[in-house]
């Protein structure tokens, strides 16, 4: 999904901080997904690990998956998800998306625009919490007004570059970026010259 020059624009004069990381940093691209399921795995692994940590684990995963016939057949030994590198816990978390009502409650996703609804049916999976539905909403379902208020590391750079602490101000500078807070989040991340969402 292409990044309009209008949306640039109405962030560049609402933010002079922004309007530098703009015409500094190439402008994002959001990738169609074809697997929502992947998807939110991806998501689940990169939960509190680095960047290049979250993509060697969840390569792995998708090398293991790739064998697998049917996402509803799901199964794995504890060889198999060790070797992948996962938690107890996040393996936990994976194969409770299998279960066939969450496969199916996933797949209707692609057919819900609501990110308010999508919103209420992911906080119900065990291990779905808000910093993973954000990063669904922006990166699998391209809402473009999406701040992510439990990403530490967008949280930390906002602290740097506008020199402030108190979550009140964070909410007022990402209440400037409404209603293209995705973006600027985009470009926050790009600041860091970090490669998730890879």
């Amino acid at each position: 999904m292409p990044i309009k020059a209008d949306y640039l624009d109405i962030l560049s004069n609402n933010d002079p901080i922004l309007k530098e990381l703009i015409a500094s940093h190439p402008i994002p691209i959001l990738k169609q997904s074809d697997n929502f399921l992947h998807d939110l795995i991806k998501y689940i692994i990169f939960q509190q690990i680095s960047t290049k940590a979250g993509n060697t684990i969840y390569n792995r995963f998708l090398e293991f998956h790739s064998f697998k016939k049917s996402d509803s057949l799901f199964k794995w030994a504890e060889k198999d998800w060790k070797k992948i590198g996962l938690s107890h816990q996040k393996k936990s978390y994976i194969e409770n998306l299998f279960h066939q009502d969450n496969l199916e409650m996933i797949n209707s996703l692609y057919f819900i625009d609501d990110s308010k609804k999508i919103r209420s049916l992911l906080i119900e999976l065990k291990g779905i919490g808000p910093w993973t539905i954000d990063m669904f909403l922006i990166f699998s379902k391209h809402d473009l007004n999406i701040f992510p208020k439990g990403d530490l590391a967008v949280i930390n750079v906002i602290k740097s570059l506008y020199n402030i602490d108190s979550i009140d101000q964070i909410d007022s500078i990402a209440e400037k970026w409404h209603p293209y807070q995705s973006i600027a989040t985009l470009y926050l991340w790009a600041s860091l010259n970090d490669d998730f969402p890879a």
